[in-house]
């Protein structure tokens, strides 16, 4: 598990402290918990490191030696993170889905061949040792590369990892560049090593998981949205949440947002992990003994603050509308957006934006009612079969329909997500939004033109 931004606590410090060391037939369940990138200093030396990237490489190659040390034939892989931490996350999935799971012997060359991997797309990169791990070694692209680690008894190849799971990844470390922090010199040339991290899907993940801020505008932290490779069997849900970063990733005084996205990823791992489920639950009761010791009003399920995170330092980068389902493809080499649309991203709206909204929750800083400009091009739309227009019997389809007219978009409905154990639980606490969520009055007729 790696958290990448400032833990107070954040939700993969929750979501490890939820995991039980032993799972209900008796087998370990090992947590390894790295602080990660960006996580303490000044908001400056924050800035600047989440700029940079600095200290990535020795995150990525932490956590992927942590693995390398402990996996056996017959374990199981997970792999979480919050922020430059989901980042981070996800390159280890990506070197183990390039080159396996190293031996002991071949971790005493992975300085080595990690260089060689992560530039393995880099047509001017010329190895510091040629020679090492294997003489006359090929680039890192070509996969006699690792089949003669394989050979060399240097890793184990064909390992996949169970699980994936991580709020909203920040793609600042290899995209989209900031040109003001360039011209500042807080972005180098160096930090476009981080380009060559590979963040994408491979096959070797069976399952993957994003939980994502609908109402994060800074620049800098521009979500990375996965999409599936034409044959990739992963199982891949994306969820939109109300609230900015920490309200979806953890680390806000009020947990009422952060708690739901929490749970949700707990629903999504419950089938994988053995988990306390009712720990969301009691971090929920804190919450509300929070609002009653500070005499506040006790927020009703989605109605959790989130602040104006565009403020300070952080306007400098400068800001920028998120837009579902509208993502598209970044060029590796050179870390600019492409024109190609991301493909089966199996994008989701969670209900609590649907709350928000209809029940006429506060929007940003609590000032006027909640209106995210992410989902302006978006229609809402809740209906009932024919012979049941009132929903008197039966569940509604709830879905977002696109209002633009691009057509090289490769969505125009975004479904809403379904609600998954845990959640049902704590959206159960509060009996009235519970009813509008399950049975909320149809779209008017003239909504559905």
């Amino acid at each position: 598990m790696i958290n990448g931004q400032i833990a107070v606590p954040s939700n993969v410090t929750r979501l490890s402290r939820a995991i039980k060391s032993e799972s209900f037939d008796g087998i370990q369940q090992v947590v390894y918990y790295h602080a990660g990138v960006g996580t303490s200093g000044s908001i400056l030396n924050r800035i600047a490191v989440g700029a940079t990237g600095e200290g990535i490489e020795s995150d990525v190659r932490e956590g992927y030696s942590f693995i390398c040390n402990n996996w056996a034939p017959g374990d199981e892989i997970f792999l979480m993170g919050f922020s430059r931490g989901a980042f981070t996350a996800r390159s280890i999935a990506g070197l183990v889905g390039e080159i396996g799971v190293l031996t002991k012997k071949g971790l005493h060359e992975l300085v080595e061949i990690y260089h060689d991997v992560t530039h393995r797309r880099d047509r001017r990169y010329r190895p510091r040792n040629p020679d090492r791990p294997f003489p006359n070694k090929p680039s890192a692209s070509d996969p006699m590369y690792r089949i003669e680690l394989e050979r060399r008894g240097l890793t184990t190849l064909d390992v996949s990892v169970k699980a994936i799971a991580v709020w909203d990844t920040v793609g600042s470390l290899g995209a989209p560049r900031v040109p003001i922090l360039t011209r500042l010199g807080i972005q180098t040339e160096e930090s476009k090593d981080m380009q060559f991290h590979d963040t994408k899907l491979s096959i070797g993940v069976e399952n993957a998981f994003q939980a994502l801020a609908l109402d994060e505008r800074r620049g800098m932290f521009s979500p990375a949205v996965w999409e599936k490779p034409r044959g990739n069997n992963t199982t891949l849900r994306q969820v939109w949440f109300p609230g900015v970063h920490s309200s979806v990733g953890g680390g806000q005084d009020d947990m009422n947002l952060s708690n739901i996205s929490l749970a949700w990823m707990m629903a999504q791992l419950e089938p994988f992990i053995d988990m306390d489920t009712d720990y969301v639950l009691r971090q929920e009761d804190m919450n509300i003994r929070w609002y009653k010791e500070g005499r506040m009003r006790v927020r009703p399920w989605s109605f959790g603050h989130f602040p104006e995170s565009m403020r300070g330092v952080y306007s400098i980068a400068g800001g920028t509308t998120r837009t579902p389902g509208r993502y598209y493809a970044i060029d590796p080499p050179t870390g600019e957006e492409s024109d190609r649309p991301l493909r089966d991203t199996c994008e989701y709206v969670h209900p609590s934006v649907r709350t928000r909204i209809r029940l006429r929750g506060p929007g940003r800083d609590d000032r006027g009612p909640y209106e995210p400009e992410a989902l302006d091009d978006w229609k809402l739309m809740i209906e009932y079969p024919p012979e049941d227009p009132e929903g008197r019997h039966s569940k509604p389809r709830v879905f977002w329909r696109a209002r633009f007219r691009e057509e090289a978009v490769s969505t125009r409905v975004l479904p809403e997500a379904p609600l998954w154990g845990v959640e049902k639980q704590l959206l159960a606490l509060d009996p009235e939004t519970e009813e509008y969520v399950y049975r909320p009055p149809p779209s008017r007729r003239r909504d559905r033109g």
